[in-house]
């Protein structure tokens, strides 16, 4: 088994970046999810409700920013500004720095006043349920893992042909054996070692196709996973939600050894 993938998203929801090498840390891919769309009260907006943001990218040079929307530049903002503002992720509540933002191009893409915020050094979570790994933006977990043979299983029982961006997965791993995934505990990938922590349930939004936009009209992938794949209380699963255990790069070709909790390969 070895990496084959490496895909960050700058912005929640945001268009896919894919890497040769990474650094991972406690809070995942650096660079990953580091940025997001709220609404004015502090919301997110992600995909599900808002497709548009599949197109959105962001790159900036640690001083300044621009997003690209369909890799145009619609926007520029910098880091200068200390306002900050509490953004809530389902139930989650951190505090993180508003960008200083030339927002009309963006509240005229989606319609209404948004606003851009980063998971800064100095991001604090509110709620009082606290994540070992800190404040981040994502769903619920730092790193998202799949496998290939998994999604082959998947196209085989569907009749489809469904790409892995539907999954929007972080690191992506070649093996011949489906949903292998599942079984782990703690494994290495080049430098780093994570631990799976729970299976990634799914929405609607793997219905959608990450380049055109559009909802397949069958449900599809969705449904036949729900068929070949849910949870023991009728969850819809694909991929691994992992956390790190020990920092380190990652790079293309690393083979992945399932370790023990000293770090030891099992054999």
């Amino acid at each position: 088994m070895k990496l084959v993938d490496i895909i960050r998203y700058p912005i929640k929801s945001g268009q896919a970046v894919h890497l040769k090498q990474a650094n991972i840390e406690t809070k995942g891919i650096v660079g990953d999810r580091r940025f997001m769309l709220a609404e004015e009260d502090g919301r997110f907006i992600t995909a599900r409700k808002d497709p548009i943001l599949l197109d959105l990218n962001l790159e900036s040079d640690g001083q300044t920013l621009s997003i690209l929307f369909k890799n145009k530049t619609i926007a520029k903002g910098d880091f200068s500004s200390t306002e900050r503002l509490s953004v809530t992720v389902w139930s989650r509540v951190t505090s993180v720095q508003r960008i200083r933002l030339n927002n009309r191009a963006l509240d005229s893409l989606f319609e209404r006043k948004v606003c851009l915020v980063f998971n800064d050094s100095q991001a604090t979570e509110l709620a009082e349920k606290r994540y070992e790994w800190g404040p981040i933006l994502s769903d619920g977990y730092p790193i998202l893992l799949t496998n290939t043979a998994s999604l082959d299983a998947l196209n085989h029982a569907s009749g489809g042909l469904f790409e892995m961006a539907r999954f929007r997965p972080n690191l992506v791993i070649d093996s011949s054996i489906p949903w292998i995934e599942d079984s782990w505990s703690r494994f290495q990938i080049g430098e780093a070692i994570f631990e799976r922590r729970k299976p990634c349930e799914r929405c609607v939004l793997v219905t959608r196709d990450p380049i055109t936009g559009l909802k397949d009209s069958h449900q599809e992938p969705l449904r036949t996973l729900q068929a070949i794949h849910s949870g023991p209380n009728g969850e819809i699963n694909f991929g691994q939600n992992i956390s790190l255990v020990k920092p380190g790069k990652v790079s293309l070709g690393d083979k992945v050894t399932l370790v023990d909790e000293l770090g030891h390969p099992i054999s």
